[in-house]
């Protein structure tokens, strides 16, 4: 009798593993470049607000800083990043919004303001990055600008999905895992096939409310300039304050 209760559990066991979902099943649900896009963009949809904190370094021919940072995002359009350096001490607020862009310097008492583009933040933070593509810094959503585009290619391999597509006189190429459907590689490519931007997302923490990479870095080859954002606390969707107002006194400098 106590055999034959062994012999019942063994058996279930096995085939709970012989039913458990694989890499290899969720690849073949999905074999489609329309279905992996839904999937990407699904988690997307989710996501709605960030909060987090984490270390920020901004690495350029000249310098290399790094620093901590506490951020306020809200979708599509506001996010606010406190910066801090060593021993917690405030360096700056940046506020982003569509219509217009600021950042309070807290060691001077000035604040700089202006259009949210890539001269301004040109100017200020040494990389030549446009809101919609700091806003995905944060959130690590790099699959959002591909309508007019063209697919070229679509492959499915062990370790994930490649889709290629064709913009304007270039190339786009989005490397997205197979379990999370995040989206874990970010190519632009130039006519001449030279990366521009790549965009890349690691990390990936299962706990929230949808897959999240807590490592995400964005290098712009040709200026040889990067931006790394490494999370340590993340929360997604819980409520968020993007609105800053600076002191009074500051001193106004419009870029």
């Amino acid at each position: 009798m106590r055999k034959n209760v062994f012999l019942i559990l063994f058996t279930v066991v096995l085939n709970l593993i012989g039913c458990a979902p694989t890499r290899q099943a969720t690849r073949d649900r999905a074999a489609t470049a329309e279905e992996v896009m839904r999937r990407v963009h699904e988690r997307d949809r989710v996501i709605q607000t960030v909060r987090g904190n984490g270390s920020i370094t901004i690495e350029t021919l000249q310098a290399s800083n790094s620093g901590s940072f506490d951020l306020h995002l809200r979708k599509p359009d506001s996010l606010r990043v406190e910066l801090s350096g060593p021993f917690g001490i405030r360096v700056g607020t940046l506020m982003l919004a569509r219509e217009q862009f600021l950042f309070y310097n807290w060691r001077e008492n000035t604040v700089s303001i202006g259009q949210p583009d890539g001269r301004t933040l040109s100017s200020l933070f040494h990389l030549t990055l446009r809101f919609d593509e700091i806003l995905q810094a944060f959130t690590g959503e790099f699959m959002g600008g591909i309508a007019g585009d063209s697919l070229i290619s679509f492959t499915a391999e062990e370790d994930g999905y490649t889709l290629r597509y064709r913009y304007l006189d270039g190339t786009k190429e989005y490397r997205v895992d197979p379990d999370v459907f995040i989206v874990t590689s970010y190519r632009l490519l130039d006519a001449s096939g030279r990366p521009t931007l790549i965009a890349l997302a690691s990390h990936v923490d299962t706990d929230t409310i949808v897959p999240m990479p807590r490592l995400l870095r964005v290098i712009l080859p040709v200026e040889r300039r990067s931006l790394t954002i490494a999370y340590d606390d993340l929360s997604l969707s819980d409520p968020v304050r993007c609105d800053f107002t600076p002191p009074p006194q500051a001193e106004v400098i419009k870029r």
